[in-house]
């Protein structure tokens, strides 16, 4: 093989990469946070990501503008296994600006999965941040989890 060959695939390579790193990442899908027994999972997307059947099923509309946060709460025991409980969850939604709106949620439980959904609109491209409060029920004091999400509109 020749040098010019060798450096010319090298060269594609190093731009292959380069371009790689320039896609969006997907790995939005499901965070955590831990709060000694108590672990938090969180999940913000657009609604248009959802199966048809799943939003009709929670009445939610399907779209670029509409967002969707996710909130489970698990309770580890002794032993370090989980289960899913109910919990007081609020929170809201800022654009960088400052500009903040609350976030309504509401339970869902099926087969003892208890998650909280809670719908905000997407006004335009942008990192959204969220600031969520979750007090499990018999906890005194919240447990706030904040994170940051980028939505691009076309």
């Amino acid at each position: 093989m020749r040098v010019s060959h060798k450096i010319g695939l090298l060269i594609g390579l190093i731009a292959l990469m380069l371009l790689a790193l320039l896609l969006p990442r997907t790995g939005h899908a499901d965070q955590s946070a831990s709060f000694g027994d108590f672990v938090v999972r969180y999940s913000a997307i657009t609604t248009d990501q959802l199966f048809p059947a799943v939003a009709k099923t929670y009445g939610i509309e399907r779209s670029t503008r509409n967002g969707l946060v996710n909130i489970a709460i698990e309770k580890k025991d002794a032993g370090g296994e989980g289960a899913m409980i109910a919990a007081a969850v609020d929170g809201s939604v800022a654009d960088l600006t400052g500009h903040s709106k609350p976030i309504r949620f509401r339970e869902t439980n099926e087969e003892g999965a208890i998650d909280y959904l809670g719908e905000f609109p997407i006004d335009g491209s942008g990192t959204y941040v969220f600031r969520i409060n979750v007090t499990p029920h018999g906890q005194a004091r919240p447990y706030t989890i904040t994170f940051n999400r980028d939505y691009v509109l076309d």
